[in-house]
C-alpha cells in the first residue's frame, strides 16, 4: 500500500513513483494508486500541503533560512495572541506566511444554529471543526527574514483591494515575536485592515 498522507480535509493520499515520457523517475501523490507505491519520501523531496486548498503534492525540498523553531514559534504566538485556533504558518523562501480560514467562526456557529436548532450546543464543536478544516485559507501576514545574523524580520499584510492584491509593508526590521505581538491581536478583526 505504501506511505499514506491525510490532509487537513481528511482526504487520504498515497505516495507513488512512475516514469516520465523520457524514462526518468517521477514522484507523486494521489488519491488513487496509479503507479508503484513508495514506503518513504525520496531523499531531497517532501510531501507538501497547499495552505489555500489543502492540495497535496510531492516537491523538491526548497532551501530556506527560516528555522523549524521559528515556524513553530510563529504558529504558537499567532494562536495565542489572536485567539484563533485554525491558523497555518507556511514557509515560502525566506518568509513565514500566515494563513487563516476564509470561513468565519461566528458564521459557522450561525450555520450550526440554523441547521441544528435546539441540538446546536451538542453538535457545535465537532461541526465547527469539520467546517473549518474544509474551508479555504487566505494569506494574511508575511514575515520576511531581512537580517539573518540578528534574526530580524520585516512584516507585511495582504491587501485585499482589487486594484492592488499584493503585500503592504507594515513594519520592521524587528524580532519576530515583536511583529506577532503587534499584528496577532488584530488578526481576525476589523483592526487588521488598519495595519499600515
Amino acid at each position: 500500500m505504501g506511505l499514506q498522507y491525510e490532509n487537513r480535509r481528511g482526504q487520504i493520499y498515497y505516495l507513488q513513483t512512475g516514469k516520465t515520457p523520457t524514462g526518468k523517475p517521477k514522484y507523486y501523490i494521489g488519491r488513487k494508486i496509479t503507479g508503484t507505491p513508495l514506503d518513504v519520501v525520496p531523499e531531497g523531496h517532501e510531501i507538501y500541503e497547499s495552505p489555500e486548498h489543502g492540495q497535496v503534492f510531492v516537491r523538491k525540498i526548497k532551501p530556506s533560512a527560516i528555522t523549524p523553531f521559528e515556524r513553530e514559534q510563529a504558529a504558537d504566538l499567532i494562536r495565542r495572541t489572536s485567539g484563533l485556533e485554525h491558523v497555518i504558518v507556511d514557509v515560502e523562501e525566506n518568509s513565514l506566511v500566515v494563513w487563516t480560514p476564509s470561513m468565519d467562526v461566528s458564521g459557522v456557529d450561525d450555520i450550526i444554529r440554523t441547521l441544528a436548532g435546539d441540538r446546536a450546543s451538542s453538535m457545535a464543536g465537532a461541526f465547527r471543526q469539520s467546517m473549518l478544516k474544509r474551508s479555504t485559507y487566505t494569506k494574511m501576514l508575511r514575515f520576511t527574514l531581512s537580517n539573518p545574523d540578528r534574526r530580524l524580520f520585516t512584516a507585511e499584510r495582504w491587501c485585499f483591494r482589487g486594484s492592488i492584491d499584493d503585500w503592504i509593508f507594515i513594519g520592521g526590521p524587528a524580532p519576530l515575536a515583536d511583529h506577532i505581538e503587534k499584528c496577532g491581536k488584530r488578526l481576525g478583526t476589523e483592526e487588521f485592515f488598519e495595519l499600515m
